[in-house]
């Protein structure tokens, strides 16, 4: 690394000439030891090759001394390679083994031998051991083995060759540097003369001077782009010049502006209903309005300080939960910049509105804003509101139980008419009946009674006294039977009369709590309650019912819902004065609540009114007051769930529908 940072810091005519000698010094080094290395591959190869030759050779003139155990022409033969110094041995070992002839080298056949070479060549080390077979007309006679020594003639080739390499990078380092010298100047000119521009343009300021260009290579290229940014830099200096000027002016103005703008905001904070405070994230007050000291009594030499540690502990002194006051602060340093909005109550009762929002600079937080708004007038006119509005709903749920009961006492009446009907004919059966011809028999008969069997037998009159009791007996009998029919009417029409009452006082007892209830068994409640006007008006009535949970729901408030709508759908179809009126009754599942659905073929609901029709006092009908679907909508919002109601046009029926949410826990049975 530091050698790195010297040849940075070298001119840039040295390092061009560094990095030249560097570039062909690598490459030559390179290309020469690969031809070192090639050549002593070359050599040893060149060595083996003229010792097998030589092999061959000695192995050829030995033919005949191993063919006729010559052991004189076998040494002759072998004496010849003393002229080799690179032979340190050889042998001749026949096949049978017994006649073995070698040359000086003293015991060394025996090595050759271990080396159990039959043919070829081995290298170990620097000694190369040759084996050739003796052969004459095919049959081998024997085996020739030569031991040689590479190193010496290795040797003196390398040196001689490191001897030329060294001379060659010598030469070629000498040439290379003569060259870069002489070529760096056309490239390290042209740059040294834009770098003493452009230290007389950073010098001087001088935007005015321009570099020559030598040629169009990159360094030209790098020339114009030069002088184009000088031209661009000394126009924008001019007119960075006049903008000072201008900007000098147009601060001044502002200065004023803002000093205006200042002013205009402190009135604006003052005049404000919050009180507003912003203080800094190191807890110093950057600025507050007349409202906030006023609304937390602040006195004016404590705000001075604008030190919030003096003034938190004052403020927090006024809060009833002071851990929630602080709790709030800590929060939004916690959060750097996170809006934080809470309601405070007072120690003297009056509310506050706390709406903490942080201050930026750019993306970062620098401090806090804090809104503080008095709302115990709004605290107290909210009270007083939900009272109210819990008086409409009471109001709303008394009204509705007085319309369900207004119901109950016209089905009431409607079966009382009935009772009057069944006790009428009672009367006037009784008042007909014959039993009156009875009395005269029978005071006929004691009359006779002295002489009962004559007077039957002779007498004219006693004579029909038998036949008038039977057909007095069959007009009693028929009697009786009429009679016990419409009594029976009359027990059912008061048995109707007390179901309806106890079912009213049933739903009456459970106002306000809420019970496990079967929705199907609901609805037929309110369908019996309306069983007498169905019947009078001929409305037919079909029940689609799924099987459905039971819900823990005020039962009361549904029967108000369910007995208002089968009483409109009632006097729709009654209004249609259509044949075939018919009321369906649907109870299905749906998500996770239960929909009752009142569906009726009757006169319809048009578009203007289906957006109405809801709203209290709104009502289609001459003697109806707008206040049923209204307080019924109302219910149904009470328990979640809701209320609507859908017309494809007047004629064309309508369908009131009441979605319940399911709800399975949390409930208490009524006694």
């Amino acid at each position: 690394e530091s050698t790195m940072n010297r040849f940075r810091n070298l001119p840039i005519r040295r390092k061009f000439t560094v990095a030249v000698l560097f570039t062909c010094s690598s490459v030559l080094v390179l290309a020469l030891a690969a031809l070192f290395v090639f050549q002593s591959i070359a050599i040893k190869t060149a060595f083996i090759r003229d010792l097998s030759s030589l092999g061959g050779i000695v192995a050829h003139d030995s033919v005949a001394a191993a063919a006729f155990n010559d052991r004189e022409a076998a040494v002759q033969t072998l004496s010849g390679l003393k002229d080799r110094p690179e032979i340190e041995g050889a042998c001749l070992v026949l096949d049978n083994g017994k006649h073995v002839v070698q040359s000086d080298g003293g015991g060394k056949h025996d090595a050759l031998l271990e080396e159990s070479l039959d043919h070829g060549h081995i290298c170990i080390g620097d000694q190369i051991l040759f084996a050739s077979p003796v052969v004459l007309d095919g049959k081998r006679l024997g085996t020739l083995y030569l031991r040689a020594d590479f190193r010496p003639t290795r040797t003196s080739l390398l040196n001689l060759y490191a001897s030329v390499i060294a001379v060659v990078l010598i030469a070629s380092m000498l040439l290379a540097l003569v060259l870069a010298s002489r070529f760096q100047t056309f490239i390290t000119a042209p740059i040294l003369h834009l770098a003493e521009v452009v230290h007389g343009v950073g010098r001087k300021g001088n935007y005015s001077l321009r570099a020559a260009k030598t040629g169009s290579d990159e360094v030209g290229i790098l020339t114009d782009a030069f002088n184009e940014m000088l031209g661009q830099i000394q126009h924008r200096d001019a007119a960075l010049e006049c903008s000072r000027s201008e900007l000098e002016n147009r601060v001044a103005e502002r200065t004023e502006e803002l000093a205006a703008f200042v002013s205009m905001l402190n009135a604006t904070l003052d005049s404000t209903a919050d009180g507003i405070v912003a203080v800094s994230l190191c807890g110093k007050v950057v600025c507050y309005n007349a409202k906030f000291a006023l609304l937390w009594g602040i006195p004016q030499d404590m705000l001075a300080t604008r030190d919030c540690k003096e003034i938190m502990p004052f403020v927090v002194s006024q809060v009833r939960d002071s851990e929630q006051f602080i709790r709030g602060v800590e929060e939004f340093y916690r959060g750097r910049g996170t809006e934080a909005f809470d309601v405070i109550e007072l120690k003297d009762d009056r509310t506050f509105e706390r709406y903490i929002q942080p201050q930026r600079i750019g993306s970062e937080s620098v401090g806090m804003v804090a809104n503080f708004r008095d709302i115990t007038e709004r605290k107290r006119a909210e009270a007083e509101l939900e009272k109210a509005y819990r008086q409409l709903l009471e109001t709303s749920r008394q009204a509705g139980m007085a319309e369900i009961a207004t119901n109950v006492l016209h089905n009431v009446g409607n079966v009382l008419n009935s009772v009057n009907v069944s006790a009428g004919i009672v009367v006037e059966s009784v008042k007909q009946s014959r039993v009156s011809g009875l009395t005269r028999v029978v005071a006929l008969l004691a009359e006779h009674e002295a002489d009962l069997g004559e007077f039957i037998t002779h007498d004219a009159r006693g004579r029909h006294v038998p036949a008038h009791l039977a057909q007095l007996s069959d007009h009693l009998i028929t009697d009786q039977k009429a009679i016990v029919g419409e009594l029976e009417s009359l027990r059912q029409n008061v048995e109707h009369i007390k179901e309806i009452v106890a079912m009213q006082q049933s739903y009456a007892r459970v106002g306000g709590v809420k019970e496990m209830t079967n929705i199907v068994h609901l609805v037929e409640d309110s369908l019996r309650i309306n069983k007498g006007a169905f019947s009078r008006h001929q409305v037919e009535v079909v029940r689609e019912f799924e099987e459905v949970p039971p819900m823990n729901v005020e039962k009361h408030k549904i029967l108000q819902i369910l007995v208002n709508l089968l009483r409109n759908a009632k006097h729709a179809c009654q209004d249609f004065d259509s044949p075939g009126r018919r009321l369906t009754v649907r109870v299905a599942n749906y998500g996770r609540g239960v929909k009752i659905s009142v569906i009726d073929n009757g006169i319809g609901i048009s578009a203007d009114n289906l957006t109405r029709i809801f709203n209290h006092g709104f009502t289609t009908r001459k003697d109806g007051h707008g206040f049923g679907l209204h307080s019924g909508a109302l219910a149904a919002r009470e328990m979640e769930g809701s209320l609507s109601a859908h017309s494809d046009g007047p004629g064309l029926g309508a369908t009131f529908t009441l979605e319940l949410p399911c709800i399975t826990k949390d409930y208490t049975y009524a006694n």
